[in-house]
């Protein structure tokens, strides 16, 4: 049976447009806070739509707080990492904007506004696309418990958001006297810093690569690093914390990679494989025989770097610096790919693009004698005796040249 409704114009204090139209119960039902009127008939269209199919089902009264909290509970494939990183974007950005409201009410302007908010906040530009990335996903995405796959929703209140643009910010890696200094700072101090240093700036590992490295990943004899797995998190299994570390893959399938090693990474690996199983860490610490990651950034990394004077140098600046004279050395963006583990080429020039020596001028002194030299061929052609002397050779056409 075909369902009727009609929409309620805004009067009095009310200034948006709403919806009332009868479910297959035959009860009232009510939606509200539609900026146009274009936007509340698309609505009522669709409602009576599933109405007439029999695929009607009722809003939800779930707050996106509460979904914000299922929603990440119910994510399987994705690492510890990222979902920590998910659920500091939503603790911090989304739910303290749109946590009260109802997901089934949630409204273009609604996320306009948290947008808005976040600008005024001074909050970086790629904080906010990520926020907005995220909440897409979470609305309306293909994968996962998003919320119009599970009936919360039914339309993308994302769609048409204008953001501030990305801002561009160029990577300027370390100098090579920098980087020495940093190796020399780790020397002086000892333990395991100088080992992680050295390593760091002659392989390009991130530093959950290097955490998580045993000596069977090493090619002995092909000089070879072999990254095989990193240091991740993972939800606690201890029932006392949140996280926990522990080994697993890599970031990502293409971080798989065998990174070629100098003759000096070999031997410094070398020597501390002297006496110790194949299956150990090349860089143990008491985490599960590894080194905290976050124990690593605040007792061997810091002080590394402030004894260099280089105090706002972080480990992962050696990825750039390795990736820097990779480039420098002439090796190819597919090089430089595979030896970074980037997912694609695309990646790599958009990290480093802006590094890769300029070849402008001899691509246009190529360009030019290619030009003059099809220029004489067709003069030739066209029974020409002595065709340069007809536009003056090295000139344009119509020019003389003496």
């Amino acid at each position: 049976m075909s369902q009727g409704g009609h929409i309620v114009k805004p009067s009095g204090k009310r200034k948006t447009w709403a919806i009332i139209y009868r479910d297959p119960t035959g009860a009232q039902q009510w939606e509200g806070k539609f900026k146009k009127r274009n936007e509340a008939q698309a609505r009522l269209n669709e409602i009576l739509s599933t109405i007439d199919k029999g695929t009607y089902a009722r809003p939800s009264s779930v707050t996106f707080e509460k979904f914000a909290e299922d929603w990440l509970a119910g994510r399987r494939q994705i690492r510890g990492s990222t979902e920590s990183g998910y659920g500091s974007i939503i603790n911090k950005q989304l739910v303290p904007r749109l946590g009260a409201i109802a997901v089934s009410a949630l409204r273009f302007e609604h996320v306009d506004a948290a947008v808005s908010g976040m600008i005024e906040d001074e909050l970086s530009s790629k904080t906010i696309h990520n926020t907005v990335t995220l909440l897409r996903t979470m609305l309306a995405g293909k994968r996962g418990p998003s919320a119009m796959r599970r009936g919360f929703a039914f339309q993308d209140p994302t769609l048409g958001l204008e953001l501030p643009p990305l801002e561009s910010r160029r990577i300027t890696p370390p100098t090579p006297e920098q980087v020495w200094a940093l190796i020399g700072a780790a020397k002086e101090l000892g333990g395991l810093g100088y080992a992680l240093a050295y390593m760091g700036a002659f392989t390009g590992v991130r530093r959950n690569e290097a955490l998580g490295l045993r000596f069977n990943d090493i090619e002995w004899f092909g000089n070879e690093v072999n990254v095989r797995h990193a240091i991740s998190k993972r939800r606690g299994t201890d029932g006392a914390h949140k996280w926990e570390w522990h080994v697993g893959p890599p970031k990502s399938r293409k971080s798989l990679r065998r990174i070629a090693a100098t003759e000096s990474v070999m031997k410094m690996l070398a020597d501390l494989k002297v006496g110790k199983p194949d299956g150990a860490f090349i860089f143990p610490g008491d985490c599960n025989g590894f080194i905290d990651p976050d124990k690593f950034d605040a007792e061997v990394w810091k002080p590394i770097a402030e004894k260099a004077g280089m105090a706002a140098t972080r480990f992962h600046d050696l990825r750039h610096f390795f990736a820097s004279q990779l480039i420098a050395q002439g090796e190819t963006a597919a090089y430089v790919r595979d030896q970074m583990g980037h997912s694609s080429i695309k990646v790599t020039f958009d990290t480093y693009g802006h590094l890769f020596p300029g070849r402008g001028k001899e691509a246009s002194a190529r360009y030019e004698k290619s030009m003059a030299d099809a220029r004489v061929r067709h003069k030739a052609e066209a029974g020409v005796s002595n065709p340069l002397a007809i536009d003056g050779e090295g000139g344009p056409e119509g020019t003389v040249t003496n």
